[in-house]
Protein backbone atom coordinates (compact mmCIF):
# COMPACT_ATOMS: atom_id res chain seq x y z
CA UNK A 1 0.00 0.00 0.00
CA UNK A 2 1.73 3.05 -1.27
CA UNK A 3 1.50 6.34 0.82
CA UNK A 4 1.18 8.71 -2.23
CA UNK A 5 -2.61 6.12 -2.66
CA UNK A 6 -3.67 6.61 0.60
CA UNK A 7 -3.29 10.73 0.48
CA UNK A 8 -4.77 10.97 -2.81
CA UNK A 9 -7.62 9.17 -1.35
CA UNK A 10 -7.61 11.37 1.85
CA UNK A 11 -7.60 14.33 -0.60
CA UNK A 12 -10.05 13.23 -2.47
CA UNK A 13 -12.84 12.25 0.51
CA UNK A 14 -11.94 15.81 1.75
CA UNK A 15 -12.50 17.37 -1.84
CA UNK A 16 -15.55 15.12 -3.50
CA UNK A 17 -14.39 16.47 -6.41
CA UNK A 18 -11.52 14.60 -8.76
CA UNK A 19 -10.75 18.18 -10.29
CA UNK A 20 -10.46 20.00 -6.74
CA UNK A 21 -8.40 17.03 -5.02
CA UNK A 22 -5.75 16.91 -8.42
CA UNK A 23 -5.03 20.35 -8.32
CA UNK A 24 -4.42 20.75 -4.24
CA UNK A 25 -2.39 17.68 -4.84
CA UNK A 26 -0.52 19.27 -8.23
CA UNK A 27 -1.26 15.92 -10.28
CA UNK A 28 -3.21 15.23 -13.21
CA UNK A 29 -6.95 13.91 -12.86
CA UNK A 30 -5.58 10.73 -14.80
CA UNK A 31 -3.31 10.33 -12.32
CA UNK A 32 -5.59 10.98 -9.03
CA UNK A 33 -7.87 8.39 -11.14
CA UNK A 34 -4.62 5.97 -11.56
CA UNK A 35 -3.70 5.98 -7.60
CA UNK A 36 -7.32 5.82 -6.17
CA UNK A 37 -7.85 2.78 -9.33
CA UNK A 38 -5.07 0.91 -7.58
CA UNK A 39 -6.05 1.30 -3.83
CA UNK A 40 -9.54 -0.54 -4.87
CA UNK A 41 -7.77 -2.94 -6.62
CA UNK A 42 -5.43 -4.08 -3.75
CA UNK A 43 -8.64 -4.10 -1.09
CA UNK A 44 -10.62 -4.97 -3.99
CA UNK A 45 -13.48 -2.80 -2.18
CA UNK A 46 -15.09 0.37 -4.53
CA UNK A 47 -14.19 3.20 -2.18
CA UNK A 48 -15.99 6.21 -4.57
CA UNK A 49 -18.73 6.31 -6.67
CA UNK A 50 -19.71 9.22 -9.75
CA UNK A 51 -22.60 11.42 -9.63
CA UNK A 52 -23.48 14.36 -11.09
CA UNK A 53 -22.45 16.23 -7.48
CA UNK A 54 -19.18 14.59 -7.48
CA UNK A 55 -17.25 11.61 -6.20
CA UNK A 56 -19.82 10.17 -3.70
CA UNK A 57 -17.41 8.02 -0.60
CA UNK A 58 -19.28 4.32 -0.80
CA UNK A 59 -20.24 2.94 3.40
CA UNK A 60 -16.86 0.76 2.94
CA UNK A 61 -15.51 4.09 1.96
CA UNK A 62 -16.57 5.92 5.51
CA UNK A 63 -15.44 2.95 7.99
CA UNK A 64 -12.14 2.86 6.05
CA UNK A 65 -11.17 6.89 6.44
CA UNK A 66 -10.37 7.18 9.46
CA UNK A 67 -7.83 4.08 9.76
CA UNK A 68 -6.31 5.92 6.42
CA UNK A 69 -5.98 9.44 8.18
CA UNK A 70 -4.74 7.99 11.15
CA UNK A 71 -2.25 6.09 8.93
CA UNK A 72 -1.34 9.04 7.28
CA UNK A 73 -1.05 11.22 10.55
CA UNK A 74 1.51 8.82 11.45
CA UNK A 75 3.29 8.94 8.59
CA UNK A 76 3.59 12.43 8.69
CA UNK A 77 5.16 12.53 12.37
CA UNK A 78 7.80 10.30 11.64
CA UNK A 79 9.02 12.67 8.65
CA UNK A 80 8.38 15.70 11.17
CA UNK A 81 10.92 13.77 13.70
CA UNK A 82 13.14 12.77 10.94
CA UNK A 83 13.12 16.52 10.04
CA UNK A 84 13.61 17.85 13.42
CA UNK A 85 16.39 15.67 13.97
CA UNK A 86 18.37 16.36 10.67
CA UNK A 87 18.13 20.18 12.05
CA UNK A 88 19.92 19.13 15.60
CA UNK A 89 22.15 17.13 14.14
CA UNK A 90 23.09 20.24 11.62
CA UNK A 91 26.25 21.67 12.89
CA UNK A 92 25.97 25.30 14.53
CA UNK A 93 28.14 28.16 14.83
CA UNK A 94 27.69 31.25 16.92
CA UNK A 95 29.65 34.59 15.67
CA UNK A 96 29.79 37.90 17.10
CA UNK A 97 30.92 41.28 16.04
CA UNK A 98 32.19 43.85 18.24
CA UNK A 99 29.92 47.31 18.28
CA UNK A 100 31.52 49.16 15.42
CA UNK A 101 32.97 46.95 13.31
CA UNK A 102 31.30 47.80 10.17
CA UNK A 103 32.62 51.03 10.46
CA UNK A 104 36.13 49.58 9.73
CA UNK A 105 35.34 46.66 7.36
CA UNK A 106 32.80 45.18 4.78
CA UNK A 107 31.71 42.53 7.01
CA UNK A 108 30.11 40.98 4.09
CA UNK A 109 32.03 38.45 3.91
CA UNK A 110 30.72 36.35 6.56
CA UNK A 111 27.38 36.35 5.16
CA UNK A 112 29.20 35.09 1.85
CA UNK A 113 30.60 32.44 3.75
CA UNK A 114 27.14 31.38 5.47
CA UNK A 115 25.09 31.47 1.73
CA UNK A 116 28.27 29.15 0.56
CA UNK A 117 27.54 26.67 3.75
CA UNK A 118 24.09 26.41 3.99
CA UNK A 119 25.45 22.69 6.25
CA UNK A 120 26.27 25.11 8.88
CA UNK A 121 23.58 26.81 11.12
CA UNK A 122 25.35 30.30 11.34
CA UNK A 123 23.96 32.33 13.79
CA UNK A 124 25.63 36.19 13.26
CA UNK A 125 24.98 38.40 16.13
CA UNK A 126 26.46 41.99 17.33
CA UNK A 127 27.21 43.14 20.44
CA UNK A 128 29.21 45.48 22.37
CA UNK A 129 32.89 44.03 22.85
CA UNK A 130 32.69 43.30 26.88
CA UNK A 131 29.26 41.71 26.00
CA UNK A 132 31.23 39.14 23.32
CA UNK A 133 34.37 38.92 25.56
CA UNK A 134 31.78 37.56 28.41
CA UNK A 135 29.83 35.20 25.75
CA UNK A 136 33.41 33.75 24.51
CA UNK A 137 34.55 33.09 28.70
CA UNK A 138 31.07 31.25 28.45
CA UNK A 139 31.29 29.69 25.79
CA UNK A 140 28.47 30.90 24.23
CA UNK A 141 30.22 32.44 20.91
CA UNK A 142 32.26 30.16 18.86
CA UNK A 143 34.05 32.96 16.98
CA UNK A 144 34.48 36.70 17.72
CA UNK A 145 35.98 39.75 15.78
CA UNK A 146 36.96 41.89 18.39
CA UNK A 147 39.60 45.31 18.03
CA UNK A 148 42.23 46.68 20.09
CA UNK A 149 42.29 46.34 23.82
CA UNK A 150 41.95 42.64 24.14
CA UNK A 151 43.77 40.49 26.80
CA UNK A 152 45.03 37.84 24.34
CA UNK A 153 45.39 35.37 27.03
CA UNK A 154 41.57 35.04 27.56
CA UNK A 155 41.13 33.10 23.89
CA UNK A 156 42.81 32.00 20.92
CA UNK A 157 43.17 34.83 19.07
CA UNK A 158 45.01 35.79 16.28
CA UNK A 159 45.33 39.86 14.21
CA UNK A 160 43.08 39.85 10.80
CA UNK A 161 44.15 43.69 9.90
CA UNK A 162 45.34 47.01 10.76
CA UNK A 163 44.02 50.59 10.99
CA UNK A 164 45.46 54.10 11.61
CA UNK A 165 42.99 56.26 14.26
CA UNK A 166 42.67 59.56 12.35
CA UNK A 167 41.15 63.15 13.12
CA UNK A 168 38.70 65.02 11.15
CA UNK A 169 39.05 68.52 12.01
CA UNK A 170 37.36 71.61 10.66
CA UNK A 171 39.98 73.56 8.77
CA UNK A 172 39.77 76.64 11.38
CA UNK A 173 41.33 74.74 13.94
CA UNK A 174 45.02 74.96 14.78
CA UNK A 175 45.62 71.19 14.68
CA UNK A 176 44.60 71.70 10.62
CA UNK A 177 47.53 73.91 9.67
CA UNK A 178 50.20 70.76 10.20
CA UNK A 179 50.04 68.62 7.27
CA UNK A 180 51.84 65.35 8.88
CA UNK A 181 50.23 63.16 11.27
CA UNK A 182 50.34 64.29 15.22
CA UNK A 183 50.66 62.69 18.78
CA UNK A 184 47.43 61.40 20.04
CA UNK A 185 48.56 62.85 23.27
CA UNK A 186 47.76 66.10 21.22
CA UNK A 187 43.90 65.49 22.18
CA UNK A 188 44.58 66.84 25.55
CA UNK A 189 42.13 68.91 26.35
CA UNK A 190 40.31 69.20 23.11
CA UNK A 191 36.69 68.72 22.16
CA UNK A 192 35.86 65.29 20.75
CA UNK A 193 33.10 63.74 18.86
CA UNK A 194 33.41 60.26 18.56
CA UNK A 195 31.12 57.13 19.16
CA UNK A 196 28.52 56.09 21.51
CA UNK A 197 30.45 54.14 25.07
CA UNK A 198 29.43 50.86 23.78
CA UNK A 199 30.94 51.11 20.54
CA UNK A 200 34.25 49.25 20.18
CA UNK A 201 36.30 51.63 18.49
CA UNK A 202 35.00 54.06 21.05
CA UNK A 203 36.46 51.54 23.91
CA UNK A 204 39.79 51.91 21.43
CA UNK A 205 39.97 55.76 21.91
CA UNK A 206 39.27 55.61 25.59
CA UNK A 207 42.33 52.76 25.90
CA UNK A 208 44.57 55.16 24.44
CA UNK A 209 43.79 57.90 26.50
CA UNK A 210 44.44 55.72 29.19
CA UNK A 211 47.95 54.98 27.80
CA UNK A 212 48.83 58.36 27.19
CA UNK A 213 47.23 60.47 30.59
CA UNK A 214 45.24 62.90 28.79
CA UNK A 215 41.74 63.99 29.57
CA UNK A 216 39.63 65.06 25.97
CA UNK A 217 36.40 66.10 26.33
CA UNK A 218 33.69 64.63 24.63
CA UNK A 219 30.88 66.85 23.49
CA UNK A 220 29.45 64.24 21.11
CA UNK A 221 28.99 60.27 21.95
CA UNK A 222 26.53 59.08 19.04
CA UNK A 223 26.55 55.93 16.81
CA UNK A 224 26.01 58.75 13.97
CA UNK A 225 29.27 61.22 14.69
CA UNK A 226 30.06 60.81 11.39
CA UNK A 227 26.76 62.95 10.55
CA UNK A 228 28.14 65.73 12.15
CA UNK A 229 31.28 66.19 10.80
CA UNK A 230 29.59 66.22 7.64
CA UNK A 231 27.05 68.68 8.50
CA UNK A 232 29.63 70.76 10.95
CA UNK A 233 30.07 74.63 9.92
CA UNK A 234 32.39 75.83 12.30
CA UNK A 235 35.31 74.62 14.16
CA UNK A 236 33.26 72.43 16.68
CA UNK A 237 35.28 69.61 17.59
CA UNK A 238 38.17 67.10 16.45
CA UNK A 239 36.38 64.10 15.26
CA UNK A 240 38.22 60.91 15.89
CA UNK A 241 37.22 58.39 12.92
CA UNK A 242 38.70 55.09 11.17
CA UNK A 243 40.21 55.09 7.43
CA UNK A 244 36.63 54.06 6.12
CA UNK A 245 34.88 56.22 7.83
CA UNK A 246 37.16 59.46 6.43
CA UNK A 247 36.37 58.11 3.09
CA UNK A 248 32.89 58.78 3.77
CA UNK A 249 33.23 62.66 4.99
CA UNK A 250 32.28 65.23 1.94
CA UNK A 251 32.20 68.34 4.13
CA UNK A 252 34.66 70.73 2.21
CA UNK A 253 35.76 72.45 5.14
CA UNK A 254 37.00 69.65 6.97
CA UNK A 255 40.81 68.20 7.00
CA UNK A 256 42.00 64.91 7.97
CA UNK A 257 44.92 63.89 9.72
CA UNK A 258 46.26 60.45 10.95
CA UNK A 259 46.68 59.96 14.98
CA UNK A 260 50.33 58.63 16.09
CA UNK A 261 48.35 55.97 18.52
CA UNK A 262 50.05 54.44 21.29
CA UNK A 263 49.74 51.15 20.46
CA UNK A 264 48.31 49.58 16.72
CA UNK A 265 44.83 49.70 15.65
CA UNK A 266 44.14 45.96 15.07
CA UNK A 267 41.03 43.75 14.74
CA UNK A 268 41.27 40.29 15.96
CA UNK A 269 39.48 36.60 15.27
CA UNK A 270 39.21 35.42 19.00
CA UNK A 271 37.54 31.68 19.73
CA UNK A 272 37.79 30.39 23.04
CA UNK A 273 39.94 28.36 24.85
CA UNK A 274 37.56 25.37 25.71
CA UNK A 275 35.73 24.68 22.39
CA UNK A 276 37.11 21.87 19.97
CA UNK A 277 37.81 23.22 16.76
CA UNK A 278 36.01 20.70 14.67
CA UNK A 279 35.69 21.10 10.94
CA UNK A 280 33.14 23.33 10.68
CA UNK A 281 34.54 25.74 12.42
CA UNK A 282 38.42 25.17 11.34
CA UNK A 283 36.59 25.54 7.72
CA UNK A 284 35.23 29.12 9.01
CA UNK A 285 38.69 30.37 10.29
CA UNK A 286 41.12 29.16 7.58
CA UNK A 287 38.37 30.80 4.91
CA UNK A 288 39.08 34.06 7.19
CA UNK A 289 42.73 34.34 7.51
CA UNK A 290 42.66 33.25 3.56
CA UNK A 291 40.02 36.46 3.22
CA UNK A 292 42.03 38.83 5.19
CA UNK A 293 45.48 37.47 3.48
CA UNK A 294 43.71 38.12 0.09
CA UNK A 295 41.91 41.48 0.90
CA UNK A 296 43.73 44.70 -1.34
CA UNK A 297 45.19 47.05 1.67
CA UNK A 298 43.12 50.34 1.64
CA UNK A 299 44.40 53.21 3.45
CA UNK A 300 43.63 56.55 3.30
CA UNK A 301 45.44 58.95 1.97
CA UNK A 302 45.33 62.01 3.53
CA UNK A 303 45.35 65.46 2.04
Amino acid sequence: MRINSIRSFLQLYHEMNISKASAQLFITQQGLSRQVQALEKELNVALFERSKSGMIPTPICEQLYPHFQKMYDEYAAVLETIDAAGKEEKKSLSIAFAYGLSNCINTDFIFDYQKEHTEINMKIEEWSQSICIQKLLKGELQLAFLVTPIDQKLFRSFSLAEDYMFAAIHKNHPLAAEDTPFDFSRLDGEKIITGAPENALREMFDYFCEVTNISPRIIVSSSYSLNFVNAMTENAGIATVTSAMARRITNPDIVIRRLLTPEPGLMYCCTPHQTKCGKELTGLLRYVKRYFENMPEKRFKET
